[in-house]
């Protein structure tokens, strides 16, 4: 335990709502002061604590990947720094860097098998080491005795790229056009996977002009970069090579022998695999020159006969065409169907030493250099890291005569038995104490690791077979079809439409004018109402006048006749000219005057 975790336990030994002195307890311990209170507090954390955080892998993930490393390594499956970096891809979700590989190996080298695989960044000259390749011979025949794997089992996968106009198949990290390869042991191969760069990742039909299903077996697919991934390499294993082998090997294991350094092998990869009864095996680092039947006796003969159709290409059109990717696979085919004869495959592996079975055509090129044996370095290197393994494998390579002869390697795998048995011991001792330091300790809670989380139909990644090119194209024929007539019927919706709004149009104005005239004739019915009201109204007014006259006229008392008479008598005098004045005509309470009825009227 350090001073500062001493410090802080005592701390927590303190009863609820005492005080706190952290001078003395810095005093006591010998630690700093502010760095006490800073990490009782929580503001800082511990060395240890922060470099846990900034980790990829947990401890708990580090000891599973290793459990599985080493499982791989039992079977014969040797892990390379690419299928590090992807192993850790699918544990965290993110891809490490390239360094961090070798920092994982450095951290857990007791724990690691030792396998011939170490050295993994050596260079191709390194790789040339008659150990390396006895080691890989050895492991060869001792799998092919094991699961009695015959030649018809045995196939061989890489990947080319083709660049679109040049003259040569070349590798590097540039825009090509991916070709998948695998070949079998007995002299066939299997249909290629074409891999076009694609940013929306959609085929474009123009591509294949050229590709007819029913000559051509062929599967296309596509990804941004135009290379194989993960999903890629996943599809091609379980939509042709487990679809065209399985019924050949019927229920005897099957041999794939791939470059460790692709991408494509991951937990899920090789967990398929395991599932159906295919046995992965990878080439020593930098030595696929050498021992790969593909790299030996089939990428050159294609690339020169690409090379070839390509030259023809450009002859016949004197320079004035551009080779694009709607040219590709006229060029390509022809060449593929040259290069990939019975012959050069057979050749191929029988060049390498694979079938029949002879270790001799590739360690011969060593038995001239018999005396110059590796260097101790290089040897050391290629099996072991730790220091003590290579002093024990310089010396004893200084003491024996034949590294090679069986006594020999029963020594040394002795050794380095007995050695790692002692750093294992070491190594669970020290795992015991920081146990015990940990739970003292307050951790995050671990989280349950989820190795086989595969996405849903291999996350999109899928090669499309030359049946789902010819129904591809099937179904952008009926497309084609159904967007004429989508275009002739939407034409026809459309002049209905123009249609339709002009009649409704039409019928608007209509209603409008018909809603004129009804409230015009509404109008001249109201005035009429209105002035046959007023009438009603004058005509009851003069007759309530005439009535009130009439009335009046009985209320003023007659003249007796005598009176009358005599009044006449002193009136009857000649009447003279003079105008007798109108009466002012009679008028209502409000002023209008009335009228009387003709009826009534003297003259």
């Amino acid at each position: 335990m350090t001073p500062i975790e001493a410090a802080l336990e005592a701390i927590e030994l303190l009863e609820p709502g005492e005080s706190i002195n952290y001078t003395f307890f810095a005093n006591k311990y010998g630690v700093s002061r502010s760095t006490l209170s800073r990490r009782h507090r929580g503001v800082q954390r511990s060395r240890d604590h922060q470099y846990e955080e900034q980790r990829i892998l947990t401890n708990q993930q580090d000891k599973e990947l290793i459990k599985y490393i080493n499982k791989l390594t039992e079977r014969g499956l040797f892990a390379s720094h690419e299928m590090l970096r992807n192993f850790a891809k699918e544990l965290t979700g993110k891809k490490p860097g390239k360094h961090w590989p070798g920092r994982f190996l450095k951290r857990h080298q007791d724990d690691l098998i030792s396998t011939y695989t170490t050295g993994i960044d050596a260079a191709r000259k390194r790789a040339d080491s008659a150990y390396k390749y006895t080691l890989y011979f050895e492991l060869l025949s001792r799998k092919l005795q094991e699961y009695e794997l015959r030649p018809e089992d045995i196939y061989n996968m890489d990947e080319k790229g083709f660049m679109i106009g040049m003259l040569r198949l070349q590798d590097g990290n540039r825009e090509w056009i991916t070709s998948i390869a695998c070949i079998c042991a007995d002299g066939t191969s299997l249909p290629p996977g074409l891999i076009y760069q694609a940013i929306s990742g959609d085929i474009q039909d123009s591509w294949l002009q050229d590709f007819d299903p029913e000559q051509h077996g062929c599967f296309f697919a596509s990804s941004p970069s135009g290379w194989t991934n993960d999903k890629l390499g996943l599809a091609w294993l379980k939509d042709i090579f487990d679809r065209y082998t399985k019924e050949k090997a019927q229920r005897r294991w099957r041999l794939l022998i791939l470059d460790g350094h692709g991408s494509h092998l991951t937990m899920e990869f090789i967990n398929y695999c395991d599932d159906n009864k295919i046995l992965l095996m990878t080439y020593p680092p930098h030595s696929t020159h050498s021992l790969q039947p593909l790299d030996v006796g089939i990428f050159s003969p294609l690339a020169t006969a690409y090379s070839k159709q390509l030259e023809e290409f450009l002859h016949k059109s004197m320079g004035l065409s551009h080779i694009t990717k709607q040219d590709f696979f006229r060029l390509f085919w022809p060449a593929w169907e040259q290069a990939l004869s019975s012959r050069n495959i057979l050749s191929s592996w029988k060049t390498v030493g694979i079938s029949p079975l002879d270790p001799e055509i590739i360690l011969q090129r060593f038995t001239k250099k018999k005396d110059s044996r590796p260097s101790t370095s290089e040897s050391s290197r290629s099996i072991l890291q730790a220091e003590d393994w290579r002093k024990i494998e310089r010396l004893l390579n200084r003491v024996v005569a034949n590294i090679y002869d069986k006594n020999t390697k029963k020594l040394s795998s002795t050794m380095h038995h007995l050695s790692t048995e002692n750093i294992l011991l070491k190594l669970r001792c020290q795992g015991l104490e920081s146990a015990l330091q940990n739970e003292k300790k307050k951790r995050q809670r671990g989280k349950a690791l989820q190795f086989d989380i595969p996405p849903p139909e291999n996350g999109g990644a899928v090669f499309y077979s030359p049946r789902k090119v010819q129904q591809a194209r099937d179904l952008q024929k009926q497309k084609d079809e159904a967007i004429q007539l989508a275009k002739a019927s939407k034409e026809e919706e459309k002049v209905r439409r123009q249609q339709a709004k002009e009649e409704k149009q039409r019928l608007l104005e209509e209603r409008k004018r018909i809603r004129a005239s009804q409230q015009e004739l509404r109008r001249l019915e109201a005035e009429q109402k209105k002035q046959q009201k007023e009438e009603e109204r004058l005509a009851k007014e003069a007759d309530q006048q005439l009535q009130d006259d009439f009335q009046q006229a009985k209320k003023i008392p007659k003249k007796s006749s005598k009176a009358s008479r005599q009044q006449n008598l002193h009136t009857n005098k000649p009447i003279s000219a003079e105008v007798v004045a109108e009466a002012p005509p009679t008028v209502n309470r409000r002023g209008r005057q009335i009228r009387l009825p003709h009826r009534f009227r003297s003259d």
